[in-house]
């Protein structure tokens, strides 16, 4: 069902609704064995390194105990079974508990160098949580190339005269900025949302409906029908049944309100077929990105200003009208 309806639930029925349960960074160790963890992030036109927190096997903790606010932010594990980033940003530490500014000549001043993880923060994005275990599969053989890549946004890092843009593939949001060279960034910077890609990089970090990636090649195709489909989708709509409910698609990504109020993103993407469903398509599969809920829906109709979509396997069917 739409977000809306998700939200009535949760207002009716409170056991099982997700709950933010903290703010800042949290890290949780699912390995086997105690980890100690540094951070690092940037405040102002400074750098800062922090450590260490140990963390035994099955717990958390919130290094980072504020709101994020856009990132980025990097993360550095060790232990006997050590988690190494091939790719990141290099920060100062120490062997001590330490809190350092600035990761300019780290050994003149005494200090260790260590290659941090990127950890995606989006913008507005108020926390973030890290299971251990995703920084050894990022760093387990993740290369990425996608031909069906579909364009979403650029936005400003907090690194100076840097960007951090968006792309979506196969039900997953990638980030490119820390490792991707300048030039592919202001290409994509000039892009419209939902301009079709092909992109060739490694991936840094990734969970299941989300990556940071370092992207080596980037390019625009020509456009497919199912790529139609999110040129057409693009824009703002409202709903035929009830006009307190709106929906705006901006690339590959749904932002829903109700009254005036924000109810979440979701990631689209355009597909044959939806999980168990197959035929009659196409189908709009949309991800909860907040908690990785799947949907699934036969786009019955889409026109110009008309937009009827069949939720599945329920089989309501939701109508819409553009707002011009």
């Amino acid at each position: 069902m739409l977000r809306s309806a998700r939200i009535s639930a949760c207002l009716a029925l409170t056991i099982g609704c997700p709950m933010a349960a903290f703010a800042g960074l949290e890290v949780c160790n699912d390995t086997e064995m105690l980890q100690a963890v540094a951070v690092a992030y940037q405040v102002g036109g400074d750098k800062v390194s922090e450590g260490w927190w140990s963390i035994k096997p099955g717990t958390c903790q919130t290094p980072l105990a504020r709101d994020l606010t856009g990132g980025p932010i990097y993360l550095h594990a060790k232990s006997p079974d050590p988690l190494p980033a091939r790719t990141g940003a290099e920060f100062c530490t120490s062997e001590s508990r330490f809190t350092i500014v600035n990761s300019d000549d780290c050994i003149v001043r005494g200090h260790q160098i260590a290659l941090f993880h990127a950890i995606p923060v989006e913008a507005g994005q108020v926390d973030v949580s890290v299971k251990l275990s995703q920084l050894r599969e990022a760093e387990d053989s993740k290369d990425l190339a996608r031909d069906d890549a579909v364009f979403q946004s650029c936005r400003p890092s907090k690194e100076a005269d840097a960007l951090v843009c968006a792309f979506h593939a196969g039900g997953v949001r990638y980030e490119a900025g820390v490792g991707t060279p300048a030039k592919i960034l202001e290409f994509l910077n000039e892009l419209a949302p939902a301009t079709p890609l092909t992109v060739r990089g490694t991936i840094t970090l990734q969970d299941d409906i989300s990556a940071t990636v370092s992207l080596s090649e980037a390019d625009t195709r020509p456009e497919s029908e199912l790529d139609a489909v999110y040129a057409r989708l693009q824009g703002e709509w409202v709903s035929v049944d009830d006009p307190n409910e709106h929906l705006t698609i901006s690339g590959a990504e749904r932002t829903g309100t109700y009254d005036g109020a924000d109810t979440g993103v979701d990631y689209l993407s355009i597909q044959t077929d939806c999980d168990e469903e197959s035929g009659a398509g196409p189908y709009l599969r949309a991800i909860d990105s907040a908690h990785g809920d799947v949907y699934c829906y036969a786009i019955e109709t889409l026109g110009e200003d008309d937009l009827s979509l069949f939720y599945l396997p329920r089989g309501n069917l939701l109508e819409y009208e553009r707002v011009k």
